[in-house]
């Protein structure tokens, strides 16, 4: 496996909250040799005002395009709770990907 997505909760949190984790989970990634994708440097999260233009759903599409480009899916802690990690996790479990929990 190489490249691996992270998935986890964003909506209705403090951006400086997320951005944390996602960052942190992107650095231990990196360090075991994988190559992640931290949804939050992509476009809607990295401006703001993108999201604000696209939306919820087509930015959910967005994310599954970068989803459906690796090899696995890194779920973060709490993703149970967030709509669009369950959906990014049902399409890796569909697709056969490999899916790893915090």
């Amino acid at each position: 496996m190489d490249r691996i997505y992270i998935s986890g909760p964003i909506s209705g949190r403090k951006r400086e909250e997320y951005m944390r984790q996602f960052r942190e989970a992107e650095e231990y990634l990196r360090s075991e040799g994988l190559q992640p994708v931290n949804p939050t440097r992509l476009l809607p999260c990295r401006w703001l005002w993108v999201y604000s233009l696209m939306g919820y759903r087509l930015t959910l599409l967005y994310d599954l395009f970068f989803l459906m480009r690796c090899q696995g899916i890194y779920m973060l802690d709490g993703w149970q709770q967030s709509r669009g990690a369950r959906i990014e996790r049902y399409v890796a479990d569909t697709l056969g990907m490999a899916v790893i929990d915090e």
